[in-house]
């Protein structure tokens, strides 16, 4: 563990970064058989469409170009 001291506009990025990894890691892990209980399966497309863009939306917030996957 480490003993540093962070600023706080540090821990921002450390915190915004840490965010962005988990948004990837459900962005690359989705699975559509899950979501075919929530919507019709002629809607799971569209379900993957509207996930990356919201997740490109909180992107930009923090300053990234777009979200990625894991």
């Amino acid at each position: 563990m480490s003993t540093q001291k962070f600023a706080r506009t540090e821990l921002k990025h450390l915190a915004q970064e840490a965010l962005m990894q988990g948004i990837a890691t459900q962005l690359g892990a989705w699975d559509p058989t899950v979501c075919d209980k929530m919507v019709p399966p002629t809607q799971l497309d569209e379900l993957q469409e509207i996930m990356k863009r919201e997740a490109d939306r909180v992107a930009k917030l923090f300053g990234y170009e777009e979200a990625w996957t894991n």
